[in-house]
């Protein structure tokens, strides 16, 4: 692949910080406040009533809201909460108040107006990028460079950093040769080069590819040879194609940082997996066997192995002889953790190896200890039922398909049925197919209603299966079928009924090479119903499905529906409908909401909070922080009171990245009912920090996350809530919250 350089050079970046820094200078109060946080010092008496209106305005996400005498105050609290609340409100409104606020003396307020910035740089990215640029000039490097904030006792302030901030503000405006050439001149500057890695790693997140420069300077960053490699320079690495200019010396730098233990070490490893060189899966291949490596870590690497092809899967299958000592469960269980072997089987490949062939019969006829739990049969029958369907090579029939666990068990059910879709689905496999379509499984249903998507075959026997789906009161399940509805309405249209009477009118003409077709009867009832039924206000996805699907197949209720939702509460299904109306030919305007007092405004945590989770595999934690998210903790903190976790299945398990819980319903889609606003903040995602699920912007309600590992592209785009204790690399989909406790 050919890179290009990046336009500007270090000089013209120079020139370009001193023409903008007249415009920070102009809101700039003088020397640096370096004094105690709020939270050691009280604030001004009259602090309390304007701090309520910052706080309506941010629920409201309301700008106006917040005038100059606000980002103007002589109390830094004041300052302080409305750089905050204007940058979780990013809109146009908020722009005038987030650039005054990047000029204050305050590195607190700083780092909030930046983080806003760059969340609001559409639109604005070169100027965004230049008034950046030009307020970090202010901040110096090396011994010159000002302190970034003073002391805090709480997490999350502390880590506040108005170099991050202003970088990855940079990073995500994304404008283009610009953003690029200030990263790279930052990172080789004294107190500025992981700022610009994260920089420059979200760069490569939203462009897929970086310059030459880029490429070189973070290789040079992250090269042994240094005093001191700069582990975070593989964040960029692992998010671009390498290609053949760069890759060998990736994969080189890459390899020498698997024997530095640090947090960003899963970053190298992934860029292993990401530069496509297949002499890398020697290497990945050590780390799934080596115990110095984290659990998180040696799932990546696995992963890492299944994009490498059959270079990949050969090291795959070679490495899970390795782990297979012998038929011994309890062995097998102490070996790597199920998730790992999980992982493993899933790297090989719908076409395996031959010589694997033995490892995967052992683990499919593996039986479980004779100490079992319902725990450890779950994942014993998950482990049996991966490795049947890997030696099945699509074939759906095999008695270790049918035998890996009970064949009325999701697991059992799943796996069928992904055997079944990776061929035609004819005759005895259509008639498998309809059956398992209409599992108790709900996870099951909405798997097949996702394979419809990739198979026309099944005509009209689709559109009834996506008709049903839709006729649900499961918001998943619709949401799924709304989904392929969206992205393939021809799956719901049929035979048009004139053709059908044609063909059996001896009088009539020949049918034509192109019949009439029309939206399945059955589809039309079912999303009409679908839309005008009354969805939860956090069944997000479910609500915008629907919109979209109606546009997409011309429904009669497309236009009333989204004209319904143009003027809800939430940003994100408003765009929805916009679009589908535009897409039906409507000629708009914005859609706004018409406004309403938002509810969270007094329900805030004032300090940590522990929640214990009894779950059928063990103890865990999470302890919820108030310091950034206050509403959030306090939302989370009555649901564990309530009771709501309880009887909640772990829906989502990414080894070595996040553990994902809070549906009732136990497929992603649902939640407690009440949304909540984000309250993002520019801080990181480290292992085992605890997040609000979102489906895009204000979208949170009960579901949380637990980060596995070092994830900055997660950073600033979710409401970090918390910290987690306890054994979370062990937990699999299916374990099951049994009881929570609080601990006031």
């Amino acid at each position: 692949m050919n890179f290009g350089r990046g336009s500007l050079s270090v000089i013209v970046i120079a020139a370009l910080t001193a023409l903008a820094l007249s415009a920070c200078k102009k809101v700039s109060r003088g020397a640096p406040n370096l004094g105690p946080h709020p939270e050691d010092a009280s604030a001004d008496s009259g602090a309390s009533p304007l701090l309520d209106v910052i706080a309506r305005a941010e629920n409201a996400r309301r700008a106006r809201d917040i005038g100059p005498e606000r980002t103007t105050s002589h109390d830094v609290t004041i300052r302080r909460r409305s750089a905050q609340a204007l940058s979780r409100i990013a809109d146009a409104e908020s722009l005038e108040g987030l650039a005054a606020l990047l000029g204050d003396e305050d590195m607190e307020t700083v780092t909030w107006a930046a983080y806003g910035l760059g969340y609001a740089c559409k639109g604005h990215e070169d100027a965004h990028v230049k008034m950046l640029a030009a307020r970090a000039a202010t901040l110096g490097s090396g011994s010159a460079l000002r302190k970034p904030l003073a002391a805090s006792s709480q997490r999350g302030i502390s880590e506040l950093d108005p170099r991050i901030g202003i970088a990855r503000a940079i990073g995500k405006c994304n404008a283009v040769a610009l953003s690029e050439s200030i990263l790279v001149s930052w990172l080789k500057a004294d107190g500025w080069d992981e700022a610009a890695a994260l920089g420059l790693g979200d760069l490569a997140t939203r462009r897929h590819r970086l310059g030459e420069d880029a490429m070189t300077a973070l290789l040079d960053a992250a090269s042994a040879s240094r005093e001191k490699p700069l582990d975070m320079a593989f964040y960029a690495l692992s998010r671009v194609d390498a290609g053949d200019p760069f890759a060998q010396r990736v994969v080189e730098t890459a390899r020498s940082a698997l024997g530095r233990p640090s947090d960003a070490r899963i970053l190298a490893i992934k860029t292993l997996g990401r530069a496509g060189v297949a002499d890398a899966a020697a290497d990945l291949a050590n780390v799934v066997t080596d115990a110095a490596f984290a659990p998180a870590e040696r799932a990546e690497a696995v992963r890492a192995l299944g994009s490498l092809g059959a270079a990949g899967q050969s090291a795959a299958a070679d490495t899970l002889a390795r782990l297979m000592p012998d038929k011994d469960p309890v062995a097998i269980q102490s070996l790597s953790g199920f998730n790992v072997l999980y992982t493993l089987i899933d790297a090989l490949g719908s076409d395996p190896p031959k010589k694997v062939d033995p490892a995967l019969g052992v683990l499919a006829r593996i039986a479980v200890p004779a100490d079992r739990s319902p725990a450890l049969e779950l994942r014993f029958a998950e482990l049996r039922c991966k490795a049947a369907l890997a030696l099945s090579r699509g074939a759906s029939d095999t008695d270790l398909l049918r035998k890996c666990d009970d064949e009325s068990s999701e697991v059992s059910e799943r796996t069928r049925l992904a055997a079944l879709v990776r061929n035609p689905l004819t005759r005895e496999r259509k008639s498998a197919f309809v059956a398992l379509s209409k599992s108790t499984h709900l996870r099951v249903r909405e798997a097949a209603v996702e394979a419809i998507a990739d198979h026309l075959e099944l005509g009209e026997t689709g559109a009834a299966i996506l008709a049903n789906a839709l006729g649900s009161n499961k918001a998943g399940l619709v949401a799924m079928a709304a989904e392929v509805l969206d992205t393939h309405p021809d799956r719901a249209f049929v035979l048009a009924e004139s053709e059908k009477r044609a063909a059996l009118d001896p009088r009539a003409l020949p049918p034509t090479a192109n019949p009439k077709e029309e939206l399945s009867p059955l589809v039309d009832k079912a999303l009409a119903a679908a839309l005008a039924a009354h969805w939860p206000e956090d069944r997000f996805e479910t609500r915008i499905g629907l919109i979209e699907a109606a546009a997409s197949v011309r429904h009669a209720s497309a236009k009333d529906a989204a004209i319904r939702a143009c003027t809800g509460p939430n940003a994100i299904v408003r765009e929805a409908a916009q679009k589908a109306l535009r897409s039906l030919g409507e000629s708009v305007a914005p859609c706004h909401a018409l406004p309403r007092e938002p509810s969270e405004i007094g329900a805030t945590l004032t300090r940590p909070l522990r929640i214990v989770l009894t779950t059928s595999n063990g103890e865990l934690g999470v302890t919820l922080e108030p310091a950034l998210s206050p509403v959030t903790a306090a939302h989370i903190a009555a649901l564990a009171r309530a009771g709501f976790y309880k009887g909640i299945v772990v829906h989502r398990v990414v080894p070595g990245f996040v553990v994902q819980f809070g549906d009732p319903d136990g497929d992603g889609y649902g939640g407690s009912g009440t949304p909540v606003r984000c309250e993002t903040a520019p801080v990181a995602f480290a292992p085992l920090d605890v997040g609000l699920a979102l489906t895009g912007r204000d979208t949170g309600s009960s579901q949380l996350f637990v980060t596995l590992s070092r994830t900055p592209q997660l950073d600033g785009e979710y409401t970090r809530v918390g910290k987690a204790d306890g054994n979370w690399a062990s937990v699999v989909e299916g374990d099951i919250i049994v009881d929570t406790r609080v601990e006031e």
